[in-house]
């Protein structure tokens, strides 16, 4: 999707995708280390976990619940960083 952007707001929305782009790497990080912190207590690679846990294999513990969710959030965040850090590329 092309969207026209003036000459004058070009900086504030670059600018814009700049900080959007510092707090989705920021985000990532955090999951990442959360992430982590499952991986060490169950010993388990998250790759594993997820096949196991969508197979029904490993049962309803909230911590896994937890674990898969920031497994999916963590998809999400880096979507969204390879798509603004594309926007950033075509300036």
């Amino acid at each position: 999707m092309e969207v026209a952007i003036s000459d004058d707001a070009l900086p504030v929305v670059k600018e814009s995708l700049e900080k959007e782009i510092l707090l989705l790497r920021a985000k990532i990080r955090l999951a990442e280390k959360e992430i982590a912190v499952f991986e060490d207590r169950y010993n388990m690679p998250s790759s594993r976990f997820c096949i196991e846990f969508e197979n029904g294999d490993l049962g309803d513990s909230q911590d896994f619940f937890e674990w898969w969710g920031l497994l999916k959030g963590l998809e999400t965040l880096k979507t969204q960083l390879d798509q603004a850090q594309s926007v950033i590329s075509k300036w």
